[in-house]
């Protein structure tokens, strides 16, 4: 078959239309799963078939995954391997991410900005490094300001490629011109140890093309043909980058989805291709509306989401898979049975042959895993968290556990070293050292070694720290004898300054805090215990589950669960959104904030054309996350979905009869209550009339059946099984702790919302 032919076969009329236009600016707006990655390359083919030499082609990605992709589908589609043999890369355009392109300039003409070309390249911890050192030299105390916090104001300042003269201009406070002499200091260093971090590599190469137009223009008559993925995704500092390599020949085309624009965090501005059109009158604008993906009724929802969003491009998706499930919306009571809920759904899935690697659990913080996780290991269920560390397995989680192992068994050296200083207590790796020196030569421990610091060579200052940090310890121990386990921890964490500490004025960092807000919510289940028993079973269940949880690494068809963030560029047969609640999703920080709410509703279209055959949402009346009860209203999202393209379950009474309101006037009666997703707030506020001839939703009684079902599994009398203790049968019920004696003669007590337990 000739290439010409070739590269066309399989097109859509609209992805055709892409691939010809290979002269001038073109911008094609690909919706979610509509093939953009087909027509990016495809068009690349046709460049070359075309005649156009590879190396006058350049295609930038945001990954290196990708341009691998990209290169194999080239080469496969030009035929271009014979016996398997690979051809020489001279034969391929350049492509690669915007830092291994930079690299790759600025490795040959740094120079001509008075660099060297043997810079090095400093990673994340290479920075951090070298800010400690930056902090240290400008006496600025890590409590007030650490070293990861500094890095994301510079790296802001950078993605909007900003020297540390153009904050200085904008500084109108003390403390950004403090930020400002960081920034310069910082910079200076890195250039007296001849290296860039990854930001520079970008802005280097914008101020060498700036300063040196000869230069510029050399690589405009190499690359006269630019190509750029997600383009939606880019930052200033990457936009003028792509703008000075394309102003002389204007053969740019860029690829994106402003919908799926959902990395603001990062620097990522998306008027830089909602402004495309406007900066080049004369782009051919192409719209990839089909889906080869979703069902329709999944695209219809995630439509009806999306619209609501202004200043975006229509387009409107579509595909031949127009039959298919409705969407599923599930309210339940609270987290605990959204949890069990999800579970169930999964294994029904996995029961009608979708495999566990074909089904996703998505959530919009890290600190809802943990619910999810502790079902999955009730059920045996094997999963796996992507792109995050499993709960129990996250710094700051394992923070204020090691502080409650020490207060508990302050014999416990590991506990005590890893939280010494932290927070920062100002006792550095040579006070550590001293100690650890102490402890081998009079064979003691590192406890006993703190309560004898007159026999250290240690200075006053330091003494006092470390008597401090034992006199902490030694109240908390006290304190567990009369304080229940989450109450304790809620005084501790004030007591040491945790909150600050692990916050650092970051979004990072207030993730982090919402994860230990999580753990106190595992604490509270404990509260009906006496103080001693509730902090002695939590470290107990805790630790059994952190034990099975290593089991279940080791199964490799599992379940994925991830935040929302991390979905994008990923499909499953089977989706499950979790928390779609007011203060959740949208997530609190989002709520007053016009363009931050667009980005929440772009995160939500992501998440919800994730989904090729099944789409579930839930949400809860109550929750407990954080360490706090809250009762908020289903996501705004919910409410924009139009009703022919949802299936509502509940597991209340009210809600399936007011969710069938019927629209003739009838008899009625006026019920006060909060009406569930799918109206909006102020039918929600409103009396509301009901019929009462209407019959319940029959899926309501599987509903209350199943809840039922889940409540009484673990009733006094019941035999159950247990991973590590095997076999026993409940001695008795409080609320959510059970008793429990095994066959092996041991008796334990444990919280079913946290224990790995299963009814036989």
């Amino acid at each position: 078959m000739p290439k010409e032919d070739l590269i066309f076969t399989g097109l859509n009329e609209k992805q055709a239309e892409a691939v010809h236009a290979l002269q001038g600016p073109v911008l094609i707006l690909a919706g979610a799963g509509s093939g953009k990655t087909r027509a990016l390359t495809h068009r690349i083919a046709h460049l070359i078939s075309q005649g156009v030499p590879a190396w006058q082609i350049l295609a930038v990605t945001f990954t290196n995954k990708a341009a691998k992709e990209m290169k194999e589908r080239i080469l496969n589609l030009l035929q271009l391997t014979q016996n398997g043999a690979d051809v020489p890369s001279p034969h391929l355009p350049v492509m690669g991410t915007f830092h291994s392109v930079c690299v790759r300039i600025l490795r040959r003409d740094i120079e001509h900005i008075g660099r060297n070309r043997n810079f090095v390249i400093y990673d994340t911890s290479d920075q951090e490094s070298l800010m400690k050192e930056v902090l240290k030299e400008m006496q600025i105390d890590p409590k007030e300001l650490k070293s990861v916090t500094a890095l994301g104001h510079i790296g802001r300042f950078k993605s909007e490629a900003m020297s540390p003269k153009d904050v200085a201009r904008e500084a109108t406070t003390e403390w950004m011109m403090r930020i400002v002499k960081i920034y310069s200091l910082y910079q200076a260093k890195l250039h007296a140890a001849n290296a860039l971090d990854f930001d520079d590599l970008l802005l280097e190469t914008v101020r060498l093309w700036q300063e040196s137009p000869k230069v510029l223009e050399r690589y405009q008559n190499t690359w006269r043909f630019i190509n750029v993925d997600e383009y939606q995704d880019t930052n200033h500092a990457q936009y003028l980058l792509i703008s000075l390599l394309a102003k002389k020949h204007r053969n740019l085309c860029v690829i994106g989805d402003p919908d799926q624009s959902i990395y603001a965090f990062r620097g990522a501005d998306i008027r830089n291709i909602l402004e495309f059109q406007r900066e080049y009158p004369d782009a051919l604008s192409v719209k990839l509306e089909q889906n080869y993906r979703s069902t329709q009724p999944i695209l219809d929802a995630a439509d009806s989401v999306i619209s609501r969003n202004p200043r975006r491009p229509q387009k409107k998706m579509w595909t031949h898979r127009v039959d298919g499930e409705k969407m599923w919306i599930h309210e339940v009571a609270d987290e605990k049975k959204e949890a069990e809920e999800v579970v169930s759904h999964v294994l029904s899935a996995l029961a009608n042959g979708t495999k566990l690697n074909e089904q996703v659990v998505l959530y919009r913080t890290n600190a809802q895993s943990r619910l999810f996780e502790e079902a999955c290991l009730r059920h045996a269920l094997p999963y796996r968290i992507v792109g995050g560390v499993k709960f129990y397995a996250r710094r700051e989680v394992k923070d204020l556990l090691a502080y409650l192992y020490a207060i508990h068994n302050p014999q416990d050296s590991l506990s005590l070293l890893r939280i010494i200083n932290v927070p920062s207590r100002k006792i550095g790796d040579t006070t550590i050292g001293k100690l650890q020196e102490y402890c081998q030569k009079e064979k003691k421990s590192l406890w006993e070694a703190l309560k004898e610091l007159t026999h250290l060579d240690l200075a006053e200052p330091t003494k006092k720290r470390l008597s401090d940090f034992v006199t902490l310890l030694e109240t908390y121990q006290e304190k567990k004898l009369h304080l229940r386990v989450s109450e304790l921890s809620q005084d501790l964490l004030k007591d040491v300054g945790m909150e600050a500490w692990v916050k650092d004025d970051t979004s990072e960092g207030e993730a982090r805090w919402e994860n230990i807000g999580e753990l106190l919510s595992v604490m509270h289940k404990y509260d009906q215990l006496e103080p001693e028993e509730s902090f002695l079973n939590f470290l107990e269940e805790v630790s059994l589950v952190s034990e099975v949880d290593k089991l279940n690494e080791m199964r490799t068809d599992a379940l994925t669960l991830m935040t929302l963030h991390l979905c994008k560029g990923l499909e499953f047969q089977h989706v499950i959104i979790a928390g779609c609640e007011e203060g959740i999703f949208p997530h609190s920080n989002a709520l007053f904030n016009r363009e931050q709410l667009e980005e929440e509703r772009r995160l939500m279209y992501v998440g919800m054309t994730r989904a090729k055959d099944t789409l579930r949402v839930f949400y809860a009346r109550s929750r407990m996350l954080w360490g706090n009860m809250q009762a908020n209203a289903a996501s705004r999202f919910l409410d924009d979905i139009p009703s022919d393209r949802v299936e509502k379950k509940s597991d209340a009474l009210l809600s399936p009869l007011l969710w069938n309101i019927s629209k003739k006037p009838s008899p009625s009666v006026i019920l006060s209550a909060c009406l569930p997703a799918g109206q909006g707030a102020s039918q929600r506020r409103a009396e509301t009339k009901v019929d009462l001839s209407i019959e319940f939703n029959q899926d309501l009684g599987n509903d209350v059946e199943r809840s039922q079902e889940i409540e009484s599994a673990f009733e006094k009398g019941v035999r159950i099984e247990h991973p590590t203790f095997g076999e026993g049968i409940v001695t008795g019920k409080r609320g959510d702790i059970v008793d429990i004696a095994f066959d092996s003669g041991q008796k334990k007590r444990f919280a079913l919302s946290i224990a790995p337990l299963r009814a036989l």
